[in-house]
């Protein structure tokens, strides 16, 4: 959801519409994740940026976008919910597309994205990482990256014919 500190939505608006006249200059239609890449590497404010991974996946119109986050940012004057859906709230598929997500963009983030986006990006990481580890405590566990195992040969490296 659109969540809007201090209940600035008017101005958290203006900087969202400012950021999408400056991602959409020569561009008709972008993926959710692009517009949320873009606003990454301009500096956006992590409202901004949050604000922005609320939209549905799916390529917008500069129009369309616009009033998709106008209509989830008058959703969250109505609740006040926080940022993002509780990790324990999301569904196993929901979960593993959100994990997915963080980690494709944890490079980009870490390197361009400002302080807050990046703490933000911590955050919300550990939250559903830790989630994944409860519903899935006996995940499978690859044995070489164990310390021991990482000590033995792998059959693949070995010579043909066992030599």
């Amino acid at each position: 959801m659109l969540h809007l500190a201090g209940g600035g939505y008017p101005a958290a608006m203006d900087e969202i519409e400012r950021l999408l006249d400056a991602v959409y200059a020569g561009q008709e239609r972008l993926e959710r994740d692009e517009i949320v890449r873009h606003a990454v590497a301009a500096g956006a404010a992590a409202t901004t940026v949050d604000a922005l991974e609320t939209l549905p996946p799916g390529d917008y119109a500069y129009d369309e976008a616009l009033d998709a986050l106008a209509g989830l940012g008058a959703q969250d004057r109505a609740d006040a919910a926080p940022p993002g859906v509780r990790a324990e709230a999301l569904s196993d598929d929901d979960l593993s597309r959100e994990l997915a997500h963080l980690h494709e963009t944890r490079d980009e983030t870490f390197r361009h994205g400002p302080a807050r986006a990046l703490e933000h990006h911590d955050q919300r990481t550990a939250e559903l990482e830790a989630e994944w580890v409860r519903r899935y405590p006996d995940r499978a566990v690859e044995p070489r990256r164990l310390r021991d195992g990482a000590r033995e040969p792998d059959i693949h490296d070995l010579p043909p014919d066992g030599v």
